[in-house]
């Protein structure tokens, strides 16, 4: 008994004193973030806290308040800023009847100085702003715990529709704005490289787990100055990243007609789900977001535009392969031996799926929230007619023919481009081997799946319903409505997405019952 008293005396004493710890290592943060505060307002900067938290945009569609979902990679997750309107600018208001809540209002308004517009309304609102070419933005943050993929990325938001250019109807494209925030159109691509768990700065020994600061700025001056700050508060240079935004490539101000940016951090297959679930609903109060401007204007002192890792290794996919062509042909006549007499089927080819940011800046298209770090695939729509109609995804497992980190397919509903299946190249293992026969002896370097309305095999992925889905109606897509597959590889040894033009395009068969 008095062993018992004392163990569990020597455990409580432990956890007290691992509870003092995280309350003096939380304190000891406080105190830097504060301190780099007092230390940007004491060098003449206006400094306005943002948030940063997780968007759910499949969530958020299904509640009324997103347009669009943007070709979410379903099982992935999303964290987006949220900031405050800049200095003497107009607040962005939302909608009531929507749900659509106002933009934060910015902290330093006066009332002798004519306000600049408002940003472009897009719910929820604050995660798109104009920035002046001589702001910045401070994100001190942790990293997330062991997973298969994380990164940071800025993107080109919205910009003005061109005078005498027809939008409407066009791929991806939607309006935004009014009369006195000028009528927008999205683009959502990438600038430059991302951040990702390969290259960032941070502290400690890890990239997981540890933390990280990143300042996002289109003047060198600024951010030279907002890092001489962030040192004396205490974060070290080790652990400090800059992301530039080209400012002679983008329309940069708060005027009327100005660019619209935004940031995104994706993270995916965390080694463990509740440490990836305790990190998505406690960032925002583990985050600092500082919106920092500087109260006299300083000179410009653009970053030019940032010279990208290229694509490729100059060695195609299928050089690492045995008889390629043979073992993807034996696959499909597998497959339509197996259900071609019960079904009509529709083959559908992958092209590129969405262009890279500046490629779709300069040629007004909407690029979805590019990112380099992947290969995007996809097909042309198609619809499934009854319940016993199902999709055949299969092709080169491109993560274990050496193009990619992970790899995976999902099944898409329009308008909304929201993802709805997801199977990931984990699911791959062995499903190519039961279509081909022993003399295919790389068979685990192709996949074969099914994605379907009931579970035939262990290798078919479940399609829900819209209709009555009790997580909301953009978590399934109803009989009828037109759909897509896409496809994605990401991270090549090069430290970007692999070439296009280096791997064997994955494949789909439609098939409907007759």
């Amino acid at each position: 008994m008095k062993r018992t008293q004392k163990w569990l005396s020597f455990a409580a004493g432990m956890l007290l004193i691992l509870m003092l710890g995280a309350v003096s290592a939380a304190a000891e943060e406080g105190d830097r973030t504060q301190t780099l505060r007092s230390n940007l307002e004491e060098s003449g900067f206006y400094v306005q806290q943002g948030l940063f938290r997780e968007l759910d945009t499949v969530k958020l569609a299904s509640e009324g308040k997103l347009m669009s979902c943007f070709g979410n990679n379903a099982g992935s997750a999303y964290v987006v800023f949220s900031l405050p309107a800049a200095p003497d600018q107009n607040t962005s208001l939302g909608s009531e009847a929507r749900g659509w809540p106002d933009e934060m209002a910015s902290a330093y308004d006066d009332p002798a100085v004519v306000n600049d517009p408002a940003n472009p309304y897009f719910a929820p609102g604050g995660w798109e702003y104009k920035l002046r070419q001589d702001e910045a933005i401070v994100l001190i943050t942790p990293l997330p715990q062991e997973c298969k993929y994380y990164s940071f990325i800025n993107y080109i938001m919205f910009t003005e529709d061109k005078p005498g250019k027809i939008y409407q109807g066009k791929p991806g494209m939607f309006s935004v704005g009014n009369e006195d925030s000028g009528l927008y159109h999205p683009i959502f691509g990438s600038i430059g490289n991302s951040l990702n768990m390969t290259n960032i700065r941070h502290s400690g020994d890890s990239e997981y787990g540890t933390e990280t600061v990143i300042v996002i700025s289109a003047n060198g001056t600024i951010a030279e100055q907002v890092i001489e700050n962030l040192q004396a508060a205490g974060f070290g240079e080790e652990m400090i990243n800059v992301m530039p935004i080209p400012a002679e490539i983008y329309r940069m101000g708060l005027e009327k007609g100005a660019d619209t940016f935004s940031f995104l951090q994706r993270i995916s297959q965390a080694a463990d789900p509740n440490d990836y679930r305790d990190y998505l609903d406690h960032i925002s109060e583990r985050s600092t977001v500082y919106r920092v401007t500087p109260r006299e204007a300083i000179p410009e002192n653009p970053y030019q535009n940032e010279t990208v890792i290229p694509r490729g290794t100059g060695v195609h996919e299928a050089a690492g392969l045995k008889d390629p062509e043979g073992t993807l042909d034996a696959i499909r006549k597998a497959v339509l031996e197996k259900y071609g007499e019960e079904y009509d089927y529709e083959e559908l080819a992958c092209e590129i799926a969405v262009p890279e940011g500046l490629t779709a800046y300069f040629t007004d298209f909407n690029a979805k929230g590019d990112n380099r770090d992947a290969m995007y695939l996809m097909t042309p729509e198609f619809t499934l007619e009854s319940d016993e109609d199902f999709i055949v995804v299969y092709g080169v497992n491109h993560t274990a023919a050496g193009k990619g980190i992970y790899s995976n397919a999902v099944l898409y509903a329009k308008p909304m481009l929201n993802g709805i299946t997801s199977i990931y190249d984990s699911l791959y293992q062995g499903s190519a081997a039961a279509w081909l026969d022993q003399r295919y002896e790389d068979a685990d370097k192709y996949y074969v799946y099914k994605m379907a309305r009931t579970q035939s095999d262990e290798c078919t992925a479940l399609i829900p319903y819209s209709t009555g889905n009790e997580q909301g109606k953009f978590y399934g897509v109803d009989n009828g409505n037109p759909v897509l597959v896409a496809f994605r590889s990401y991270l090549e040894d090069t430290g970007t997405g692999a070439s296009y033009y280096e791997v064997i395009y994955d494949r789909v068969i439609v098939f409907h019952k007759r």
